[in-house]
């Protein structure tokens, strides 16, 4: 799955790029902020009440899931991890798309392939 969100995002830089216009590194800088840090991207980009939920989502699913993967013997330990790596992936892709949006720009998933409208 982060070889796919590397894709995309490369992939945007590229496409930026073949315009010839020079990408600006802000989008990606937030969203792999996101994706280490749950709640960090969006919280660059000014967005301070999702950047709250962002982060006590990540708190509350490691927790949770860390405290039902003890307490049950049917539920795997890797599904912390799992849900933990689900959740960063869709709160970079939130701060990437935030990022784009706040600099004119769209990323949009077509029939054909990406599109990356300006």
């Amino acid at each position: 799955m982060r070889y796919w969100v590397l894709v995309v995002l490369v992939g945007a830089l590229v496409g930026v790029g073949a315009l010839g216009e020079e990408p600006s590194p802000t989008p990606l800088i937030r969203g792999l902020a996101s994706f280490v840090v749950p709640g960090l991207g969006q919280y660059l980009n000014g967005e301070y009440e999702k950047a709250l939920t962002h982060f006590v989502v990540i708190v509350l699913v490691d927790v949770g899931s860390s405290y039902a993967a003890h307490a049950l013997p049917y539920l795997p330990w890797w599904t912390t991890g799992a849900l933990h790596t689900l959740w960063a992936l869709y709160s970079a892709v939130d701060a990437y798309q935030t990022a784009l949006e706040l600099e004119g720009l769209t990323l949009e998933l077509s029939p054909s392939g990406f599109a990356l409208n300006f």
